[in-house]
């Protein structure tokens, strides 16, 4: 009933989380940590069909997801189930509302929001699918921040 769009509602052969286990841990959605159980091919709010991990972070983790909605592939960042890093995260997301409402042509080198959503208690961030995350860019480029402008 949270959802008034149903776009995809996971591949029947996508192994389930059981709610009756671990009911400590969000109806067993979670690990002890607050990380989501990732699930391929189950879905995110009905509309993100999860393909593959790209990585994990203090904050979350990173899933590489086919957009629905929208018929794109795009990156999903979904935050720990935890009070300290969803308050962070809206933080995070009010700062990326800013930059896209602020850069409406995408010509200032800013990667966007696509759209969010609240899915079994974590925040669920959806971004444009890049080649590398920051980390990796920085990393190849020996640290040097001054490379970023020209890329």
């Amino acid at each position: 009933m949270d959802y008034p769009e149903i776009y995809f509602i996971g591949a029947p052969t996508a192994q389930k989380v059981q709610g009756s286990a671990q009911l400590e841990h969000n109806y067993g959605y979670d690990d002890d940590k607050g990380d989501y159980k990732v699930i391929n091919n189950d879905h995110i709010g009905y509309r993100f069909e999860i393909k593959s991990f790209l990585g994990k972070g203090s904050f979350g983790t990173a899933l590489k997801c086919f957009d629905h909605k929208n018929g794109v592939d795009v990156a999903v960042k979904v935050v720990k189930n935890k009070k300290k890093y969803y308050y962070q995260a809206g933080v995070e997301l009010k700062i990326l509302q800013f930059l896209k409402e602020n850069d409406p042509e995408d010509i200032m080198n800013v990667i966007h929001l696509n759209d969010y959503v609240i899915f079994r208690k974590h925040l669920c961030i959806g971004f444009e699918l890049m080649s590398m995350n920051l980390f990796e860019f920085l990393k190849i480029n020996d640290f040097n921040v001054s490379t970023m402008a020209h890329h």
